[in-house]
């Protein structure tokens, strides 16, 4: 029962996920990089036009002329086949939705809600298990299936100063929850008369609210170059654990005192031309583990930490900021490379996930050039440093935005 309890805590680690690379360390960064083409969920934190605002640097804000109400949707479909392996994976929620205020030329404040939702339709492997008997060594073979699911969302409140011509500063307050549920089954031969008394199936919940805050940043270096980052702090909350195995009863565990680890990043942008333009970005990544290796953890365990690299290359359209372009159709296209930390097999090892991608991207006027609707579909490749799978994956992002021009139109008409 030992070597199986192992197998599985293993098992969980590689294979549970929207990702076959998963939830470790930190989960897939979310598309909060809007609809660049360069990569959904790639670099921009130094991005100053108001297509590309990152949803993790609140300073960029500043570059907008008007209030602005932005919403997005986001999709992927994951895919991997790979000898005995395979995987279909979904994930799918509103992102980035944001109601940007123009307060004042030099002061901008959003409200945001980032609910996401993830699905793994179907993870799938033939493996082995290897023990001692009496006879010698005895290696079984067993079909592994786990489904998985999760969400997470972050109520946010963010404010952008911007100090002069060429610097800004972005202050965050958010509310975060997170829900993590995975159904595991180790589906053993049957022999004699045990039916499938000898499967094992496992129920595991995972949960986290708490609060977290952060600071960021832009600068224009130059008209050709930028600079943005961010910080933020550690999420202090509750974080609850449950866990029911068919052949070991329940396990339940609560801790108020729990947290989530903070992260920072920063990013450097470059345009050769008015309509090309680069971006990279180095953020820290941390996580807590224990035993299953959740995101969320109580305190007092180990932290371990890594470096997440992304970079991209973009032909832009012609939009520049949110009340200009909104009278034309921009195309863009583009490509982005990332390398992510990755909890590997080994004892306190970290590994690495390489992700390729190229990208198209449209942006369509609505509304009498009121309003604009984003769109950008990318394909890509992952590959893990420690295991040889290759994963495909497709994600389509659909991004609104309506300026205020639409909201005074409609008030117009309904006061004549």
């Amino acid at each position: 029962m030992i070597n199986i309890l192992t197998l599985l805590i293993l098992a969980a680690t590689a294979w549970a996920g929207g990702s076959i690379f998963g939830t470790q360390p930190t989960g897939d960064p979310l598309p909060n990089g809007g609809v660049r083409s360069m990569g959904l969920s790639g670099a921009g934190l130094a991005a100053t036009d108001s297509i590309g605002i990152h949803g993790e640097n609140a300073a960029a804000m500043t570059q907008l002329t008007g209030s602005v109400l932005r919403a997005g949707l986001y999709g992927s479909i994951y895919g991997t086949s790979d000898q005995n392996k395979s995987d279909l994976d979904s994930e799918f929620g509103w992102q980035s939705f944001r109601l940007m205020l123009n307060i004042h030329p030099r002061y901008k404040m959003a409200f945001g809600l980032d609910p996401v939702s993830r699905t793994d339709l179907r993870t799938f492997a033939n493996d082995s298990l290897t023990y001692e008997s009496d006879t010698g060594a005895v290696v079984e073979r067993f079909e592994r299936r786990n489904v998985w699911l999760g969400s997470a969302t972050d109520i946010r409140w963010d404010h952008a100063f911007g100090l002069s011509d060429k610097f800004s500063i972005g202050l965050t307050a958010a509310f975060t929850t997170t829900y993590l549920e995975v159904n595991s089954i180790l589906d053993f031969p049957t022999s004699g008369n045990s039916g499938g008394a000898r499967d094992v199936h496992y129920h595991d919940v995972q949960r986290f609210h708490g609060f977290w805050g952060g600071v960021s940043a832009l600068a224009k270096l130059s008209p050709a170059w930028t600079l943005g980052g961010y910080w933020k702090s550690e999420a202090d909350g509750t974080w609850e654990f449950e866990q029911r195995v068919n052949h070991g009863g329940e396990y339940r565990f609560s801790e108020e005192n729990g947290s989530r680890p903070g992260e920072f990043g920063f990013g450097i942008g470059h345009k050769w031309r008015r309509d090309w333009s680069a971006y990279a970005d180095l953020r820290s990544q941390s996580w807590k583990e224990k035993h299953y290796g959740p995101v969320f953890e109580e305190k007092g365990l180990e932290e371990r930490s890594g470096f997440a690299v992304m970079f991209g290359v973009e032909k832009q359209g012609g939009t520049r900021i949110t009340d200009e372009g909104f009278d034309r159709w921009d195309y863009r296209a583009g490509a982005a490379y990332r390398l992510q930390p990755w909890q590997v097999y080994s004892e306190g090892a970290v590994g690495d996930v390489i992700e390729t991608a190229l990208s198209l991207g449209v942006s369509v006027p609505l509304a009498q050039s009121t309003g604009k609707l984003h769109a950008a579909l990318e394909f890509g490749v992952r590959t893990a440093s420690d295991v040889d799978v290759d994963e495909t994956f497709t994600r389509l992002y659909l991004q609104l935005d309506m300026h205020e021009r639409w909201f005074h139109r409609e008030r117009r008409k309904l006061r004549d």
